[in-house]
């Protein structure tokens, strides 16, 4: 079973010190919170035997701690995203399996991407 969860991106106003110009950016929110307590309410409920992360935030090792004491035998393995390590979530769970660009490269898209009468466009920096 696959389920994605999802956090929330903030909009944050920025401004230059030098020059006074101002911008938006976006700032990621609640998605560590929202993977732990996923992790935590289906580990609890057996709804897995093992769970894949794909993180290297560390703020996820004391649920993974918790979900360890709470059911024994769960295995967690954790897939670090390109160039990401954390040792701290590498030492809560049973395995830590890196993921490099070759293989992010292999597992995208196509360039363009039909669905009905749109065509939607891969960034050609993705490439």
């Amino acid at each position: 079973m696959l389920d994605i969860r999802r956090g929330r991106f903030q909009q944050k106003s920025k401004t230059c010190h030098s020059c006074r110009s101002s911008w938006y950016e976006y700032e990621e929110k609640e998605s560590d919170v929202s993977l732990s307590v996923s992790l935590l309410e289906d580990g609890v409920n057996e709804l897995f035997d093992t769970a894949l992360i794909v993180s290297a935030d560390s703020d996820m090792s004391p649920a993974i701690r918790a979900l360890r004491r709470l059911v024994p035998g769960v295995r967690v393995i954790a897939a670090l995203p390109p160039n990401r390590r954390s040792f701290g979530l590498t030492a809560a769970c049973d395995a830590a399996i890196p993921i490099g660009m070759a293989k992010v490269r292999q597992s995208q898209l196509p360039n363009t991407v039909k669905a009905g009468s749109h065509a939607l466009l891969r960034p050609s920096h993705w490439t």
